[in-house]
């Protein structure tokens, strides 16, 4: 019965997200990182036997989870299984694949079919009941943004993120809640020294990659120059977030702003500053 089913895949402490017809499910046993189930909450036993609307809801959920689980993780594929031999209700073992070993949060993960058929029965990653709860609340965390109405379709934001600090995760998470694309504009080093009359601590290619591994951020663009007009129209972007000391203050453009405030005491002045103490 789909009760027992349910009750051998650790329902409902495993639940990551309800569906009208599918219930998604943490695996206890992490095959590799984010390995779930997807179960077909109607009492069926054959594929072609559950209803239209859960076969039409299918193309939804793995929509969901095949885009929210690369943005959490960044595995390469996913494969689903469907044995349904001890557990007989329609279900799948939803697998992420990974080329390389993944280290999350302080445990390393391997996929060790790759790149063959993943066995879900053996080269299981054991994870401790914190790190299991972790994993499905980030998985569920993201999932529940999933036909959230957001404010804008596309935004953008800049700035030199140079010595980056949790200031600037904050508006990056706080813009990404707002919008469903967030380009972000990284200033060059020239621009850097040009403005600032000094190059930046961090080369521009490694503040870009910092600022791309974000999983807040779509997309990473040079900023060359101050014309956040030629951004609006290259990009089509709906609204720009900036801190909210540029409140009156910003160049005029034909989209949206959004104002911040800035996260209390920390800066990279500050850290600047605090590197040169330490030096002396």
């Amino acid at each position: 019965m789909l009760k027992d089913t349910l009750t051998r895949f650790s329902y409902p402490q495993s639940l990551i997200k309800e569906y009208k017809h599918w219930l998604l499910l943490l695996r206890t046993e992490q095959v590799t990182l984010g390995a779930m189930v997807l179960i077909c909450k109607e009492e069926e036993t054959s594929f072609h036997s559950i209803s239209s609307e859960a076969m039409l809801e299918l193309s939804v959920v793995t929509k969901e989870i095949e885009i929210g689980i690369n943005r959490t993780f960044g595995n390469q594929k996913i494969n689903y299984l469907m044995l349904m031999m001890v557990d007989p209700e329609v279900h799948f073992h939803v697998i992420p694949r990974y080329e390389n070993a993944v280290n999350y949060n302080s445990q390393v993960f391997t996929d060790k079919s790759w790149p063959k058929p993943v066995d879900i029965t053996v080269n299981c990653n054991k994870v401790e009941a914190g790190l299991f709860n972790t994993i499905r609340d980030e998985i569920k965390n993201v999932l529940d943004d999933f036909g959230r109405e957001k404010k804008y379709r596309r935004m953008y934001t800049s700035g030199c993120f140079d010595l980056f600090h949790y200031g600037h995760l904050n508006i990056l998470q706080k813009s990404k809640e707002l919008c469903d694309y967030l380009i972000v504009g990284v200033s060059t080093d020239e621009l850097i020294l040009k403005t600032k009359g000094q190059k930046p601590v961090i080369p521009y290619e490694e503040r870009a990659k910092i600022i791309s591994s974000i999983k807040y951020v779509d997309e990473v663009i040079p900023q060359n120059d101050k014309d956040k007009q030629k951004v609006v129209d290259e990009h089509s972007i709906d609204a720009i977030s900036v801190g909210d000391d540029w409140r009156g203050k910003y160049p005029p453009v034909t989209c949206e702003m959004e104002y911040f405030s800035y996260t209390e005491s920390v800066s990279s002045t500050i850290l600047k500053d605090t590197l040169k103490l330490i030096k002396k």
